[in-house]
């Protein structure tokens, strides 16, 4: 029953604060504070997911960070297409850029175990026994 709810908790703060931004009385597309770091908050949500998602890997971090901002060029590519507006939309990239990069991070060092691998370093001497 707990592995039910362990995404909860490991998503508890930012699925809060998702769920505060979007129940907010206005609404609305603009270059201003508040949309850039609803981006950057979505940016570190998805990565930590996606870091989350590729546990095992030695570089999850890198992973997380590289698809969730890959995901959001694309997005975002695809809207300047559409409307044409270049300058809001590379900036709602960087922006999720930049919360991609801190979610990646923080869950990387501070949510996840520390990733233990075998290697081997030194000398190895091998004497038989007869």
């Amino acid at each position: 029953m707990s592995d039910c709810f362990s995404w909860l908790k490991f998503f508890s703060c930012p699925l809060l604060i998702a769920l505060i931004l979007s129940a907010s009385a206005t609404c609305h597309a603009s270059d201003s504070f508040n949309s850039e770091i609803s981006h950057a908050i979505g940016g570190a949500v998805m990565a930590a997911y996606i870091t989350d998602k590729y546990l095992d890997s030695e570089y999850r971090s890198w992973i997380g960070f590289g698809m969730s901002t890959a995901i959001i060029v694309v997005e975002q590519n695809y809207e300047i297409s559409k409307t044409g507006k270049r300058s809001s939309q590379q900036l709602d990239m960087v922006a999720h850029a930049v919360g991609s990069a801190f979610g990646a991070w923080y869950t990387d060092k501070y949510l996840l175990v520390p990733l233990v691998k075998k290697n081997y370093f030194g000398l190895t001497v091998h004497i038989p026994v007869n």
